[in-house]
């Protein structure tokens, strides 16, 4: 599974669908990788991302302490 399908998904509406294939991509991994991949891609300016990353670091640790 590969992170741009799974933000097609998403951007598609197809939430459900996302959910499994976020899990299929492997949870822990994904909200990491899916920050750089919207970078890279330019829908977030790397230069402006300090809300950005407190949202994506409270994903993250979520995740990793709710699912331990």
């Amino acid at each position: 599974m590969d992170i741009e399908t799974i933000h097609e998904s998403l951007v598609n509406g197809q939430r459900k669908q996302m959910v499994e294939q976020i899990d299929e991509y492997g949870l822990y991994d994904f909200w990491a990788d899916y920050k750089w991949w919207l970078i890279e891609c330019g829908y977030i300016d790397s230069d402006d991302t300090d809300g950005y990353e407190y949202f994506m670091d409270a994903v993250v640790s979520y995740h990793r302490i709710k699912n331990r």
